[in-house]
């Protein structure tokens, strides 16, 4: 967990949803139960809470990219509308939450008097600042925001706790990188606008090649790779990558013959790939600080793998049901308007592995405190990779105790028109 102490960007985000423009939502009972895990009852009413506050984030991070519609839109290319898919994800949050509130003692994990204080003054002030119509359409109450807030601030502890279990020596020896400067020259096919694949010929290849030779000869001569390549292209620059045994995405070729190279030392041929014609020259037997980064990813992995192994095994022993009957009233035909606001946040980061993405929305929980009239999402989408595939990822910022910034809707019937 790294102690953020900057500004950050966060989204205000105004919900703004009329009667009209919800169906389904408000038709139901917040208590009316939407799942069970191991017989226990869960109300309508927090599930819904947190799928709208989650579509807040959501929109607020990738409305601009996708448009207003992204929840009826095949987003993944599974022939499923994206609500469909989110609304999935979030169900899946929301039973890991439970799960890991039911195991709370095996990591002697407590909410604390000073955290309940906040997260009950957080809920305080979110019920007193919206409209009825808001805390209706949300099915929002003083409780069910304050057991929201509580699930989240277990679910950060929870993880950290969990995490601190993993294995977090690594030698240099296991994460040793070596980094090299090199030039492609592509012959991979391209795409016209048209959707048209092109293959290079004979001829274009060997135009390729003869370059490739030309820079070998320059960097041999001693002249910098950067510079050997401009005199070819302007626009061409030398690549660097680092790589190691079990990482990098060089092929293998290119690996090999690095391999055979000291530090200052240009492979004395074009290495030929399926990708094109290479030109390598090792920087660095050794990188120290590819290293160390190569040694963080490592211990990333193995709390994400540790945590993962922890809570497969519990969810595999729990009973978790869906009621489809309650969860499928719910949709996406609210609107949603987005303000930016900057605001100063100091807050921890609960990432998922320390520093990689979930596969579903949500798992990156946020405790973020509820109040305000605007929506401190703190949210760092994980990628944007995550966005079109694993339905975006959030990177919330958070507290473990829900201390960061506001989260609110406020209803405006002036959106329903449009």
């Amino acid at each position: 967990m790294n102690k953020l102490g900057k500004k950050l960007v966060a989204a205000g985000i105004c919900i703004c949803m009329a009667a009209a423009s919800l169906t389904g939502c408000g038709n139901v009972n917040a208590d009316a139960t939407v799942a069970t895990l191991d017989g226990e009852k869960v109300p309508f009413g927090i599930a819904n809470f947190m799928l709208r506050y989650n579509q807040a984030q959501m929109q607020s991070s990738y409305g601009s990219m996708f448009g207003e519609d992204m929840w009826n839109t095949d987003l993944m290319g599974s022939g499923t509308p994206y609500g469909t898919t989110f609304k999935t994800q979030m169900m899946d949050s929301l039973e890991e939450m439970l799960i890991l509130e039911k195991h709370m003692a095996d990591y002697d994990i407590t909410v604390t008097d000073e955290e309940k204080a906040k997260i009950e003054s957080s809920a305080k002030q979110f019920m007193e600042e919206n409209s009825e119509e808001t805390i209706e359409e949300l099915t929002a109450s003083q409780e069910t925001v304050s057991r929201v807030l509580t699930l989240y601030t277990i679910n950060n502890k929870m993880k950290k706790a969990i995490e601190a279990k993993a294995d977090t020596n690594v030698s240099d020896d296991e994460a040793a990188q070596k980094t090299v400067s090199y030039v492609l020259f592509s012959t991979a096919d391209t795409t016209d606008a048209d959707g048209t694949t092109k293959s290079l010929t004979d001829d274009e290849k060997k135009a390729l090649k003869d370059n490739a030779q030309k820079v070998l000869d320059a960097v041999k001569g001693g002249k910098e790779m950067d510079a050997a390549v401009k005199e070819l292209d302007e626009e061409k620059t030398a690549s660097t990558a680092s790589y190691g045994t079990d990482n990098g995405t060089l092929p293998d070729e290119v690996k090999t013959a690095a391999d055979k190279l000291k530090d200052g030392e240009t492979a004395d041929s074009i290495i030929e790939t399926d990708s094109g014609y290479y030109v390598v020259q090792m920087k660095s037997t050794f990188d120290k600080e590819a290293t160390e980064t190569q040694k963080q990813t490592i211990i990333n992995q193995r709390k994400s793998d540790k945590y993962e192994e922890v809570y497969t095994a519990w969810k595999e022993k729990a009973e978790f049901k869906v009621e489809d009957k309650v969860w499928g009233k719910i949709n996406f035909t609210d609107k949603v308007s987005v303000k930016q606001t900057e605001t100063e946040a100091q807050s921890n980061t609960t990432e998922a592995g320390s520093e990689g993405t979930t596969e579903a929305a949500g798992s990156e929980k946020s405790s973020e405190a509820v109040s305000g009239k605007t929506t401190e999402a703190g949210s760092e989408a994980a990628t944007t990779e995550a966005a079109t595939t694993e339905a975006a990822t959030t990177e919330a910022a958070t507290t473990e105790a829900a201390t960061t910034e506001a989260v609110t809707t406020e209803a405006a019937t002036t959106e329903a028109a449009e």
